[in-house]
């Protein structure tokens, strides 16, 4: 029945539709903490405080630096995601359950294209999408502000009722549940430091650890 409910499927990037264990956000977490330390001129301790703060409190890193420090976004994004794509590896049950699902498929991310093009690239996914909606796209205002939300539906005449969301950080799903989403919380087992999961409980309508399994058991119950 879950399958026939739905007409839009949104999914956020990192975290996943990889698995956390490739450790492909521990790379962008190590370059965000440098390019802290470079363009302000701080030891790396306390550039790895001020962009936790900023994560917590801003929803991203790159939001705080621009309110506060006014970084150019670009320049932060074009260095973050200078990563090592080569541990992301295709991923043929991902594939198979992502192919099945009837309806507009869309990723919604704070990172930029550039990075959610070589992430679909390399699982071997990148023919499935019908859209990227990245930080550029919601103006730079990240996930969970309810504003790119919102965005997101009004732009692509997404109907929220017949609409359903993933993401890893459970508090990103508590304004997609407020818009009117079905929500599909990943749990990977590592508990974020911004993330309310507690408080964020009431607004997650299913919970899984794996991606693709949870996509492939929706299949087989039809």
């Amino acid at each position: 029945m879950i399958l026939k409910k739905y007409d839009t499927w949104v999914f956020d990037l990192d975290n996943t539709l990889y698995s956390a264990e490739t450790g492909i956000f521990d790379q962008v977490d190590k370059l965000m903490g440098e390019f802290i330390s470079r363009h302000l001129k701080l030891e790396i301790s306390e550039a790895k405080k001020i962009q936790k703060k900023f994560f917590r409190h801003y929803g991203t890193t790159l939001k705080g630096l621009m309110d506060e420090y006014k970084i150019d976004p670009e320049e932060f994004l074009d260095e973050v995601h200078k990563l090592d794509y080569s541990i992301i590896k295709p991923n043929q049950n991902l594939k198979e359950g992502l192919i099945r699902l009837n309806g507009k498929k869309i990723i919604y991310t704070n990172a930029n294209k550039q990075h959610a093009n070589e992430v679909i690239k390399r699982l071997n996914i990148e023919n499935i999408f019908d859209l990227i909606f990245d930080i550029k796209d919601a103006n730079y205002i990240p996930k969970p502000d309810m504003g790119p939300y919102k965005m997101l539906v009004k732009s692509n005449n997404i109907d929220p009722k017949k609409t359903i969301m993933f993401d890893d950080i459970a508090r990103n799903l508590v304004p997609a549940s407020k818009i009117g989403f079905t929500t599909v919380w990943i749990d990977v087992g590592k508990e974020n430091y911004s993330d309310d999961i507690k408080s964020s409980k009431k607004y997650l309508d299913y919970e899984t650890t794996d991606l693709p399994l949870w996509l492939n058991s929706i299949i087989k119950e039809e």
